[in-house]
């Protein structure tokens, strides 16, 4: 079988969900699919890429790309695919929060793309990949995809989360940022989907009555968040102990989770969520919410935030985790074995069976 893959997502330039994804998920299908062909389309799109660019690239390209390279099947792993072709495709759909909050996208265009073009690239799929119930359900119920086409296929660790690294590397990177004690730690884009606020005056909560903790953002920051994130920390009264990392590669996030007292995820909506998993395959408890497809991602390893999501909540679960040492044990332990119930393997073992399926149809 050949197999044509849109590696649009690998251009990019940095890490993020959907290169980690296609990284890891084509890595192990030529590892343990070798005898298929896997033929990769790549393009240069970086934050200069505009919808047009997608469109043409999507549309045009990738079909003209599979009809030269003779491929039995097309997959794209994020975004939308072509709609006229010569052989079945298969489309990977992370989340559909935009098409669920179009009002959170700041222009027609972006609105018109989530809400109608991406629901009718998917329903024009082959198959649909999902990575979780929560997610396939939208698929279903937004993109009128007939719930046998959507196959959920979990998401895993990459290869560098597998090891806990040393506690001398851990204390002296800590040393090395000032960091005398352990940290409290989130890690993710600052963007409209993640209760950024919420953290923020948490964390002032905690700090109001007695933990003495410094609070650690690493992750990118969208242009819309950048000044209410600068400001809020500015008005905050313990905005001197918040610190703001800005992209962390992957070897230096490793430690910078291992020497974390705890992680906190307080987002709104995920279509699988990788940063709690990383947390706890580095041995620290996490805080996430009861939304979407966390509760199926954690399972019992991890204390989650029900409705209505407030500050208090969040400062009380992070308090328990700092003072309960049996309760963080017991989180950490079921952390480790969560994270072993998710591979990459498995994940391609699984996209291979829905290739064979689009071809057997």
């Amino acid at each position: 079988m050949r197999i044509g893959i849109n590696s649009q997502v690998l251009g990019i330039g940095v890490r993020h969900g959907f290169s980690t994804y296609l990284d890891n998920v084509l890595r192990a299908l030529r590892a343990r699919h070798g005898a298929h062909q896997f033929v990769e389309w790549a393009c240069e799109s970086g934050p200069h890429w505009r919808l047009p660019d997608q469109l043409w690239w999507d549309q045009a390209l990738v079909p003209w790309r599979a009809f030269q390279d003779h491929v039995d099947l097309v997959h794209v792993p994020a975004f939308s695919g072509p709609v006229l072709r010569t052989c079945p495709l298969v489309l990977t759909v992370h989340d559909l929060l935009y098409t669920r909050y179009p009002e959170w996208l700041p222009t027609r265009r972006a609105r018109w793309y989530w809400r109608q073009w991406i629901p009718f690239t998917a329903r024009r799929a082959t198959a649909v990949i999902v990575p979780s119930m929560a997610t396939r359900n939208d698929v279903v119920e937004l993109a009128d995809v007939p719930a046998e086409r959507v196959s959920v296929v979990p998401e895993a660790l990459a290869p560098q989360f597998r090891t806990v690294p040393p506690a001398q590397e851990i204390e002296a990177y800590r040393i090395r940022k000032g960091w005398v004690e352990p940290y409290l730690l989130y890690v993710g884009s600052i963007d409209r989907r993640k209760d950024w606020r919420g953290l923020l005056r948490a964390f002032a909560m905690l700090r109001d009555a007695g933990h003495a903790r410094r609070l650690v953002i690493a992750g990118t920051v969208s242009p819309q968040r950048a000044k209410p994130l600068l400001e809020e920390i500015e008005r905050s009264a313990v905005g001197r102990e918040i610190m703001l990392t800005g992209y962390v590669p992957d070897e230096e996030l490793r430690v910078l989770y291992a020497g974390a007292a705890l992680f906190v995820y307080p987002s709104w909506w995920e279509g699988f969520g990788l940063p709690p998993l990383e947390a706890m395959a580095m041995g620290v408890p996490v805080i996430t919410y009861r939304r979407a497809s966390l509760p199926e991602v954690v399972g019992d390893a991890a204390v989650l935030i029900e409705e209505p999501f407030s500050p208090e909540a969040l400062a009380e679960a992070m308090r328990r985790l700092l003072i309960d040492d049996a309760w963080r044990q017991t989180l950490i332990g079921r952390g480790f074995r969560r994270v072993n119930q998710f591979s990459w393997d498995r994940a391609a073992d699984q996209t291979m069976a829905v290739y064979h399926r689009c071809l057997a149809a």
